[in-house]
Formats: C-alpha cells, structure tokens, sequence
C-alpha cells in the first residue's frame, strides 16, 4: 500500500511541530512490509533543497495543480499535513474522489486564534476548516482536541473523527545521564507565542521573593531590526534571575539548558499534545505543568509524580495556581524528585513509535468510511477511544 504524506514542512524546512512529527511518522513506517510512505512537499511558500532527494529517497514535489495528477496517480490514502493550502487538497480529492485522504489536526486553528490574543496569523482558520470538509477521516492528536473539534461543531462534516497520539521515541533509553535534582533553578524552553506563558516562570519567581532560585528561557526570537524588547526588559528587571538564551538547535546549547535546571515549566493554555513534554520526561527532568489537554494526558498513568498547576485565563491568577506548585517543587526533597522523574518517564511507553504504529496500520490497512453528519453518533467516538487505552 502506498500512503502519500502530504505536507509543506520536513526538515529543514520548519515552521513548529509538523516537521517534526513528519520525520518521525517516516521513521515509523521505514521498512515496514505493509506501508510504503512517500513524502509529498507542497513547493508553494518553499522551494525545496537540492539535496531533498538524498535526503527522501522517493519524495515528490508539486508546485499546484498541474502536478496533481502524476504525483498522486499511484497512491492509495493521502495522510494530509495541510490547513494553509486549501485549494490543493480540494483539487487532490477532486481528481480522485475515491481515495482516501486522512487530514491530522495537529491543532485547531480556530483555538490557536482564541488563545494566541486574536492575532492575524491565525485568523485564517477557516483554511482548516475548508480542508476537514475535503477528508474523508480527520486525525486528532489527543482526546482534548476531540472535544474542540466536537464543540465548534466540526463533527458535522463528513470526516470520521479519529484519535492518534503522536509517537515518541524516547532518547535516553541507554543513556545514563541524570539531572541535579539538587537545584532549584526552573526553565522554559519553545516558541514564544501568548499561549504558551513563556513569561509565567520568571513572574511567579519574582512574587515568590526567593532569591537562590533561577529562570531559564530558551527559545527567545532576536530576529529582526527591532530586536525583542518585552524580553529585553525583563532581562533588566531581573539580572540575577532570568538567563535569556537566544532560539538554538546548537546542540551544547540545548544541553547547557537542561543541564542548568531542575524543573522544566510546560505554561500554555491551550497544548493538544506536548513534544516538550515527553522530551522532559526522557530526560527523567522534573516537570511543573498545567493539569489541561495534551500534557495532562500525557502524563495520566503518572499523575503523583509529576507537578501539576490549575490553569485559568486570567494570568495573575494563573501565577498564583503556578506559584503554588512551585513552592511544592522546592520544597520535595531531591531524593524524592529523583524517584518520581524516574516513575514518571514511564509515560513514553504509551508513545512509543511501535505502539502508535499498529494504531496507524489499523486505518490504513482497513479505511474507515465517511460518516453522514446527520446519522453520525457522537458517542460511537467515547465508546472507541476509552482514557487510558493504549495508543489513544
């Protein structure tokens, strides 16, 4: 069977978490005997690099609608990484009604929209909404995006709503590299964008009037001629607690980030799943994170060994919820945190690539049929997808 995945971000070319879910869906299904993955770049906002090719033996490369017809000619279901472009998932499945095309959400715009200030870059999220219409199954990376896609009534559209987490494969398997569960210094590490709270550690540290405890914030954008002035002033407010560290994939970089923190803070309000999540948990790094949506989920088999804080929509109140935890974190004992990262790591098992393979083989192998809004019944989608399955 043939699978095309459709996208326009894979390495190097990165616009968030899509490429790197991309490159791990590849290596999931590398050599595998029943699927056969080809990667498909929509060329519309990028050129691709020359050297694509070696690096994706058998990718393709359309540029618009002309080049539809022979790169799909051959494919069996299209997994579809596209909101952004519409009009070529439209033009794919109206050339080829009878195929498959399975769209994976890896989050809502429209929630993007609601909790990113109401800013023009995701304004456009009626783009995604024109592509579920266009799919035969759309892809849910967690339970909590399946509720917001029910609650704005996506669940009407023809689409089969399915949830699939996303894999992950854990790093430090057999690598022996613990953190200093000594410190108490905490850190954040990501995109800067208003859901996400990068700000909320260092504003919880200054109304805690603790003074042997430090900020990390990697992730800080300094691009452009204006530079990044709310970072630049707090940088000034708080010389001796917040360490800014300028976006780097330097790989010592990134090391001397976790090696200089002793929880690492997932702050956002709206997170349908949390790659940084699982990336703190593989490095046995404590965790304080919002009891909401991806992360939550996560971390469900584990709750007692992680740090969760409630979260609310007004940001004073919420550095009072993570405040709380915070001092909770400080005051556990490093004996204690050691045990508890190391029980709490145990929460990967439930993503790694060769379990959410067999849920993937599952549909691929037997494609759910388009349901009929009207007949459709919501419950059929709790009966399937029971909280804590494994997979799901």
């Amino acid at each position: 069977m043939k699978i095309a995945l459709l996208t326009n971000e894979i390495p190097p070319i990165f616009y968030g978490g899509v490429a790197t879910w991309i490159a791990n869906y590849l290596d999931m299904f590398r050599d595998d005997p029943d699927v056969e993955v080809i990667p498909i770049f929509l060329a519309h906002l990028d050129e691709p690099p020359t050297d694509f090719p070696e690096r994706y033996p058998g990718i393709r490369i359309i540029h618009g609608p002309k080049d539809i017809e022979e790169a799909f000619q051959d494919i069996d279901i299209t997994v579809n990484n596209l909101w952004v472009a519409f009009d070529t998932t439209k033009a794919i499945k109206d050339r080829f009604p009878e195929k498959k095309m399975f769209s994976i959400c890896h989050s809502l715009i429209k929630m993007e929209h609601k909790t990113n200030l109401k800013g023009g870059e995701t304004g456009g999220f009626y783009e995604q909404e024109i592509t579920f219409q266009y799919s035969d199954a759309v892809i849910m990376i967690s339970r909590s995006e399946l509720s917001h896609y029910i609650s704005f009534g996506y669940d009407k559209y023809q689409a089969v709503p399915i949830v699939i987490y996303n894999s992950y494969k854990p790093k430090l398997d057999n690598i022996e590299w613990w953190p200093d569960y000594g410190l108490n210094h905490i850190g954040y590490i990501g995109r800067h964008v208003p859901r996400k709270r990068p700000d909320l550690p260092i504003t919880a540290v200054e109304r805690s009037g603790k003074k042997d405890a430090r900020v990390f914030n990697m992730g800080v954008d300094y691009r452009g001629t204006t530079g990044n002035p709310f970072w630049e002033d707090l940088g000034k407010k708080h010389p001796r607690q917040l360490v800014i560290i300028p976006f780097s994939s330097n790989k010592e970089t990134v090391r001397f980030y976790w090696n200089s923190i002793g929880a690492n803070c997932i702050t956002g309000i709206y997170e349908p799943f949390g790659y940084t999540m699982c990336e703190t948990l593989d490095r046995r790094v404590q965790a304080i994170v919002q009891n909401i949506e991806g992360p939550k989920e996560i971390t469900a088999q584990v709750q007692d060994s992680v740090f969760y804080y409630e979260v609310d929509d007004d940001f004073n109140r919420d550095v009072e919820n993570f405040l709380q935890t915070l001092e909770l974190f400080w005051d556990t004992h490093p004996d204690e945190r050691s045990a508890m990262a190391e029980k709490a790591r145990s929460a990967l098992d439930n993503f790694r690539p060769e379990v959410i393979k067999l849920k993937w083989k599952e549909i691929l192998l037997e494609p759910p049929s388009s349901h009929s809004g009207k007949n459709f019944k919501r419950e059929s989608i709790s009966e399937k997808f029971e909280p804590g399955q494994r997979g799901y």
